[in-house]
Protein backbone atom coordinates (compact mmCIF):
# COMPACT_ATOMS: atom_id res chain seq x y z
CA UNK A 1 0.00 0.00 0.00
CA UNK A 2 2.82 2.38 0.89
CA UNK A 3 4.52 1.61 -2.45
CA UNK A 4 1.34 2.50 -4.35
CA UNK A 5 1.09 5.81 -2.49
CA UNK A 6 4.72 6.60 -3.31
CA UNK A 7 4.19 5.78 -6.98
CA UNK A 8 1.05 7.96 -7.07
CA UNK A 9 2.92 10.81 -5.36
CA UNK A 10 5.79 10.59 -7.86
CA UNK A 11 3.30 10.52 -10.74
CA UNK A 12 1.51 13.65 -9.46
CA UNK A 13 4.83 15.46 -8.93
CA UNK A 14 6.00 14.47 -12.43
CA UNK A 15 2.79 15.77 -14.01
CA UNK A 16 3.02 19.01 -12.00
CA UNK A 17 6.61 19.66 -13.08
CA UNK A 18 5.80 19.06 -16.73
CA UNK A 19 2.80 21.36 -16.57
CA UNK A 20 4.89 24.31 -15.36
CA UNK A 21 7.63 23.99 -17.99
CA UNK A 22 6.72 25.48 -21.35
CA UNK A 23 8.05 25.74 -24.85
CA UNK A 24 7.33 28.90 -26.83
CA UNK A 25 7.69 29.00 -30.61
CA UNK A 26 8.20 32.15 -32.63
CA UNK A 27 8.56 32.84 -36.34
CA UNK A 28 10.77 35.71 -37.42
CA UNK A 29 9.92 38.22 -40.10
CA UNK A 30 13.16 40.21 -40.21
CA UNK A 31 16.64 40.65 -38.77
CA UNK A 32 18.85 43.68 -38.09
CA UNK A 33 22.35 44.00 -36.67
CA UNK A 34 24.69 46.48 -34.98
CA UNK A 35 28.43 45.83 -34.66
CA UNK A 36 31.15 47.29 -32.46
CA UNK A 37 34.20 48.67 -34.28
CA UNK A 38 37.84 48.47 -33.12
CA UNK A 39 37.39 51.68 -31.07
CA UNK A 40 34.41 50.20 -29.19
CA UNK A 41 31.79 52.35 -30.95
CA UNK A 42 28.52 50.69 -31.96
CA UNK A 43 27.22 51.13 -35.51
CA UNK A 44 23.69 52.15 -36.38
CA UNK A 45 21.35 49.18 -36.72
CA UNK A 46 21.04 47.96 -40.29
CA UNK A 47 17.69 48.06 -42.05
CA UNK A 48 15.65 44.96 -41.30
CA UNK A 49 16.13 42.24 -43.89
CA UNK A 50 13.49 39.57 -44.44
CA UNK A 51 14.18 36.43 -42.42
CA UNK A 52 11.72 33.61 -41.94
CA UNK A 53 13.12 31.27 -39.30
CA UNK A 54 11.87 29.55 -36.14
CA UNK A 55 12.99 30.45 -32.62
CA UNK A 56 12.11 28.35 -29.58
CA UNK A 57 12.30 29.20 -25.89
CA UNK A 58 12.22 26.00 -23.84
CA UNK A 59 12.04 26.73 -20.11
CA UNK A 60 12.13 23.03 -19.19
CA UNK A 61 15.53 22.62 -20.87
CA UNK A 62 16.73 26.18 -20.11
CA UNK A 63 17.56 26.97 -23.71
CA UNK A 64 16.74 29.20 -26.63
CA UNK A 65 17.33 27.91 -30.14
CA UNK A 66 17.46 30.07 -33.28
CA UNK A 67 17.00 27.80 -36.29
CA UNK A 68 18.88 29.99 -38.76
CA UNK A 69 21.15 28.62 -41.50
CA UNK A 70 23.67 27.98 -38.73
CA UNK A 71 21.71 26.82 -35.67
CA UNK A 72 22.31 29.08 -32.68
CA UNK A 73 21.87 27.29 -29.34
CA UNK A 74 21.81 29.38 -26.16
CA UNK A 75 21.87 27.68 -22.77
CA UNK A 76 20.10 29.82 -20.16
CA UNK A 77 22.21 30.32 -17.04
CA UNK A 78 19.84 32.74 -15.31
CA UNK A 79 16.58 34.61 -15.68
CA UNK A 80 16.06 38.28 -14.73
CA UNK A 81 12.72 39.31 -13.27
CA UNK A 82 10.43 40.46 -16.10
CA UNK A 83 10.16 44.23 -16.46
CA UNK A 84 6.88 45.78 -17.56
CA UNK A 85 5.56 49.29 -18.03
CA UNK A 86 2.86 50.97 -20.09
CA UNK A 87 4.97 50.62 -23.27
CA UNK A 88 5.59 46.89 -23.01
CA UNK A 89 7.70 44.21 -21.35
CA UNK A 90 11.24 42.85 -21.28
CA UNK A 91 12.23 39.28 -20.45
CA UNK A 92 16.00 38.91 -20.07
CA UNK A 93 18.07 35.72 -20.08
CA UNK A 94 21.76 35.33 -19.23
CA UNK A 95 23.11 32.68 -21.59
CA UNK A 96 26.09 30.89 -23.09
CA UNK A 97 26.21 30.29 -26.83
CA UNK A 98 27.44 27.27 -28.85
CA UNK A 99 31.05 28.36 -28.31
CA UNK A 100 30.71 28.85 -24.54
CA UNK A 101 30.69 32.67 -24.84
CA UNK A 102 28.44 34.57 -22.45
CA UNK A 103 25.67 36.67 -23.96
CA UNK A 104 22.38 38.28 -23.00
CA UNK A 105 19.12 37.57 -24.79
CA UNK A 106 16.09 39.78 -24.31
CA UNK A 107 12.56 39.36 -25.60
CA UNK A 108 10.87 42.75 -25.92
CA UNK A 109 7.12 43.04 -26.41
CA UNK A 110 5.58 46.36 -27.49
CA UNK A 111 2.07 46.81 -26.05
CA UNK A 112 0.79 49.08 -28.84
CA UNK A 113 1.90 47.10 -31.88
CA UNK A 114 2.07 43.68 -30.13
CA UNK A 115 5.44 43.34 -31.93
CA UNK A 116 7.94 40.98 -30.30
CA UNK A 117 11.68 41.27 -30.78
CA UNK A 118 14.55 39.05 -29.72
CA UNK A 119 17.82 40.87 -28.96
CA UNK A 120 20.98 38.75 -28.90
CA UNK A 121 23.74 40.80 -27.27
CA UNK A 122 27.29 39.54 -27.67
CA UNK A 123 30.60 41.34 -27.08
CA UNK A 124 30.97 42.62 -30.63
CA UNK A 125 27.47 42.56 -32.12
CA UNK A 126 23.77 42.75 -31.42
CA UNK A 127 21.23 40.88 -33.55
CA UNK A 128 17.56 41.87 -33.44
CA UNK A 129 14.85 39.60 -34.79
CA UNK A 130 11.29 40.79 -35.34
CA UNK A 131 9.08 37.84 -34.50
CA UNK A 132 5.55 36.69 -33.85
CA UNK A 133 4.32 34.08 -31.41
CA UNK A 134 3.17 30.79 -32.92
CA UNK A 135 0.45 28.84 -31.14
Amino acid sequence: MKTIKNICLLFVLFIGLNASAQTYRFETTGVSMSVKNARGVWSQYTDFKPAKIIITLDTSKDRIVVYSEVIQLFTILGYDDPKTNEDGSLDTFHCVDNDGEKCILTIRTDNKSKQKQLYIREDSRVLVYNMKYMK
